[in-house]
Order: structure tokens, then sequence, then C-alpha cells
């Protein structure tokens, strides 16, 4: 296994699995990645502003995902939806599935081979993860291809799935080996551990599921050996995450030539 250096996980009060994206691979300081942040209070905000230099967010989630969890901010140190641009930062909605509820528990309802012990389950969501996602990560995509891209927040609700997937082209282009992709991947175990107990019982309570602990410890993971498997599926069903990026995409060859530039730049000097 290639080792890793310390977990890159930030504090940023009100939002879990927080972490910038680098592992030597990619700069630091240009992307960061989370679950859901719209419960962050003002102390989070002004981290993301000041500290980090966040000038965009890139939300992930679908609309029925963002009605269940009902009003945003409600019970936080912030109540205003407009916070962000307060704080010099803007929200971009871009959803993967944009009517579809694809939230850790629905998506593992959705996938049930999730529960079995193997990696099919997770390779055919983010499967199709990459066919509905091409519009939202092309946007994220072409941020990264500008001449100076600001740095950025991805999330979807866990941080986890169609995150995950994101992150793992851009490594992939930046040129990591799998096993450190996979690595990183697996860090979102740590990032929401706090959250997996309220995930797993919740779970447990839908007869769909015949209170298969085990399956539903699984499908609630990100084991590396299943981000291996979407690798070479990755592989196998588009050549490389440049190839990704031009046909289902839709960027030049100039654009996919600046996204690499982008996001190794300052990654040599930490390797």
């Amino acid at each position: 296994m290639t080792s890793l250096p310390s977990p890159p996980f930030i504090d940023v009060p009100g939002i879990a699995n927080f972490r910038g994206v680098g592992q030597g691979y990619v700069g630091p300081g240009l992307l960061y990645r989370s679950a859901d942040p719209t419960r962050a209070t003002k102390a989070g905000l002004e981290k993301m502003s000041k500290d980090l230099g966040i000038r965009v967010i890139y939300d992930l989630r679908s609309k029925p995902e963002i009605e269940r969890l009902g009003k945003e901010w409600e019970g936080e140190a912030v109540d205003d939806p407009n916070v962000f641009q307060k704080y010099g930062i803007t929200r971009q909605w871009i959803p993967v599935f944009a009517e579809q509820d694809y939230g850790p528990e629905q998506v593992g309802l959705r996938y049930k081979e999730y529960t079995r012990s193997g990696s099919e389950g997770f390779v055919k969501a983010y499967s199709d993860i990459l066919v509905s996602g091409k519009d939202a990560y092309g946007t994220v995509f072409r941020h990264l291809a500008q001449e100076k891209p600001t740095p950025c927040l991805i999330h979807c609700t866990a941080g986890k799935d169609r995150t995950g997937v994101l992150v793992a082209l851009l490594f992939l282009h930046a040129g990591a080996p799998a096993d450190v992709i996979a690595d990183e991947y697996a860090l979102t175990d740590l990032g929401l551990a706090e959250k997996k107990r309220e995930f797993i019982e919740r779970l447990l309570l839908n007869p769909a599921l015949g209170g298969n602990r085990e399956g539903v410890e699984n499908m609630v993971s990100s084991k590396r050996e299943n981000m291996l498997a979407t690798l070479e599926m990755i592989r196998k069903e588009y050549g490389s995450a440049g190839e990704y990026m031009k046909k289902q995409c839709g960027l030049s060859d100039a654009e996919v030539q600046r996204v690499r530039k982008n996001i190794m730049d300052g990654a040599l000097e930490k390797m």
C-alpha cells in the first residue's frame, strides 16, 4: 500500500468530512471536499472564506435531498440562506441527479448489491454517476481549466460517492497511482465516523434490508477495494480521465491540459 501523509482533514465548524484534496499529486489550496456545508456555523463560514480562500462551492446534491433536509441553517448559528454571498463565496447547484434522491441511504436502497461483500454494487452505482454526472462534472472541470481558477469546495450529502468519483477523476488525471487514489477515498470512513452510526441505524429500520447489519455497514463504507474496482471500470469504459473530460464533458484538448496543469501546480515540491 502506498503510504499517505497525515489525513488532511480540516476542522470547519458545522461541516463533516471536510478535507483538502492534495496528497502530493494535486496542488494544495485549490480543491476541498466535504459533506453538506449548509449547516456551517459563522466560525465555519469565516474559516472557509478567510483562512482557506474558498470562492466557489459546487453542490452535487439532488433537489429531493435538499428538500428532505428542510430549511437550511435551521437550528444553527446562521439563519440567512444567502449567507455564502456575504462571505464572498458563490454557491452553484450542479446536481448529478437533479430529481432523484441520491443521499447515501437512498443509494443503498437503490443499489442493494451494496450489501454484498464485493465491489459490484459500488462499481454499478459509480458507473451511473459517471454517466449522469458529465454535465455537473464538466462545470467543475471548466472552472479548473481557467487561467487562474479560484479555490473551490465540492460536496454532496456525505461527500462520499458523487464527490468521491469526481475527486478520483482529478487524481487520475494528475497521474496518481491507483493505490493513492483508493487510500484518499478511504479517508471518508474517518471523515464520517461520527455520522456512520446514524446512517446504519436508520437503514436497519427499513424492512427492504432485512436487518442485514453486515450488509448495511458495507453499504455506508468507503473501502479502498471499491475505488480500485471503480478505477478499473473507468479505464475500461473511458480510457482515461482526460478522455472522459473530452468525450463525455465536452472539454477541448487545451482545457484538459489546463486542468492537469492547474491541479498539479505546486504539487511536486510537496512530494
